[in-house]
């Protein structure tokens, strides 16, 4: 990395403006600072793009509800209908009944029951169709800095991550996330997380990076071996 993560940080806040609407897990714990809801909505994001998965998410609240009461209670055809717009809708609609059902016998439907543990992202994880990610979202997003040092990593933080030389090129998920949890402060996860994202979707894309406009070109391996085309396959 030839730049510090403190530089790397301040040049991304100084060009990125981050907008909830692009991040469905920011946008809803925005609007209703219940977990529960994050959780779904962090599902409803996996194999959607962001603005599909709100989309998805505010329909389902329309038509059915999103608590674990609600959706247990649902039936699974109704659930089906309000996620028709989001990828892999069939398979998420089970998936949330089925959650909302495990919620509401062993946490008396109180997901901050199962949060306010230490090892709450253990017990995520037990959850069918929550992987890393999503359980990483759902703690960063709710919790912040306040509750667990976490930090989910996506295809655009793993790509960025690899061409400034943050990680090697063969990283996968948990040395990625350890790596960026040292180099930055706990505070600034969040906002790190969203700017990381931004830039790859923006950016620094898989396809024809815009290195030359790149405000942390500076600081990339990726822009100074530019040449390499074995080096780029490797990263992109």
């Amino acid at each position: 990395m030839k730049c510090t993560a403190e530089t790397i940080f301040h040049k991304l806040s100084a060009t990125y403006i981050i907008k909830e609407e692009d991040f469905i897990a920011y946008y809803v714990w925005l609007k209703t600072k219940d977990c529960f809801k994050v959780l779904v909505a962090t599902i409803l994001s996996q194999n959607s793009t962001d603005k599909s998965a709100i989309k998805a998410y505010l329909e389902l609240e329309r038509k059915v509800g999103v608590t674990p009461e609600k959706l247990s209670n649902a039936n699974l055809a109704d659930i089906e209908s309000a996620l028709k717009i989001s990828g892999l809708y069939r398979t998420k609609a089970k998936r949330l009944k089925e959650i909302s059902r495990i919620i509401l016998e062993r946490y008396n439907g109180l997901i901050d029951s199962l949060l306010n543990t230490s090892n709450a992202r253990d017990e995520l994880l037990k959850l069918e169709g929550i992987g890393e990610k999503t359980a990483d979202v759902v703690l960063l997003t709710c919790y912040g800095y306040y509750g667990y040092k976490v930090f989910p990593v996506d295809t655009h933080i793993t790509r960025v991550s690899k061409r400034l030389g943050i990680v090697p090129t063969n990283a996968k998920y948990s040395l990625i996330s350890s790596t960026l949890k040292e180099l930055f402060s706990a505070y600034d996860l969040l906002h790190l997380h969203h700017m990381l994202i931004a830039h790859g979707r923006q950016t620094c894309k898989a396809r024809k990076p815009l290195c030359n406009s790149c405000i942390i070109k500076e600081c990339c391996e990726y822009y100074s071996h530019r040449d390499g085309e074995a080096w780029r396959s490797n990263t992109s």
